[in-house]
């Protein structure tokens, strides 16, 4: 979600400091999508739209419209600033999760949905809120093996915010689980 260069003349915005963090951690040319979560934004996947962005719930069908307004929705921000700007706007909030991947749009979906429900203790079957960040900031340090490969999937590295919104965290798979990059984003 780099700046985009403006015309001679023309005042450029600053990228907050979570962005700037952001912008000098992710892979070079990489592409970068969001998840964002209704529940915590019902605009989110509005805003995403009026961006010109696509945005898709991750939940299908009946259930896909009865929840629309508190759906995680997978954004493809095709290096959007005006996305970034937004997205960096709503910091500390949970917002969702942002991530790095070369698959297209519906694999990303595809791959997402399988991740929804989990199952728990006598057949009892859960939603897995995985892009909150509060719960991904939990859950992915214990990964290992094949258990890091399910959930990455075609994903090359997922990036949320630190608790208190005063670091940005990256996780990549790597060969013992889970690699962690953790960089301070400084507050104002």
């Amino acid at each position: 979600m780099k700046q985009r260069s403006m015309p001679p003349g023309q005042p450029t915005e600053q990228p907050s400091a979570a962005e700037a963090t952001f912008n000098r951690m992710v892979t070079p040319r990489a592409r970068v999508h969001a998840i964002v979560d209704a529940a915590q934004n019902a605009d989110a996947p509005v805003q995403a739209r009026k961006l010109g962005l696509d945005s898709a719930s991750l939940f299908a069908g009946a259930l896909g419209r009865d929840l629309a307004q508190v759906a995680p929705h997978l954004v493809t921000t095709s290096g959007g600033a005006a996305f970034g700007r937004w997205w960096f706007g709503h910091w500390r909030t949970n917002l969702g999760v942002l991530f790095e991947a070369s698959a297209s749009p519906r694999e990303l979906r595809e791959h997402f949905r399988t991740l929804l429900i989990v199952n728990g203790d006598a057949g009892r079957r859960f939603y897995f809120r995985f892009y909150d960040p509060r719960v991904m900031r939990s859950f992915l340090p214990h990964c290992k093996g094949d258990e890091v490969r399910r959930f990455f999937g075609p994903v090359r590295a997922f990036y949320c915010e630190g608790a208190g919104g005063t670091e940005l965290i990256r996780f990549a798979p790597d060969a013992d689980g889970v690699a962690i990059t953790t960089r301070p984003v400084e507050t104002s």
